[in-house]
């Protein structure tokens, strides 16, 4: 990935909001880089967790390794972002 390529946390929020709400369209919430995602804001169970995985996997053609699919990276919205940002700016992950 080039420089020009590189995602910013904030794009990867955006693209998040977007993903979300195609994957979760009844949650009305507003989604936030602090909203969490398990407990209050969406309150994701882990079928919807790993629903949310699945589609933001294939909307960025990644496959993550199991060890990153961690209550923290899925703490917020922003954590998911940040683990995200640095594996998709990360060369040798590609």
């Amino acid at each position: 990935m080039t420089s020009a390529d590189r995602k910013t946390r904030a794009d990867i929020e955006d693209d998040l909001r977007k993903i979300a709400a195609e994957v979760f369209p009844n949650h009305d919430v507003e989604l936030t880089s602090n909203t969490p995602l398990f407990n209050g804001g969406l309150s994701l169970n882990s079928t919807q967790m790993i629903e949310l995985t699945l589609a933001f996997e294939s909307y960025y053609d990644i496959e993550l390794e199991p060890e990153l699919l961690t209550v923290e990276h899925f703490a917020t919205l922003g954590s998911l972002a940040t683990m995200l940002e640095d594996q998709l700016n990360d060369d040798s992950y590609v």
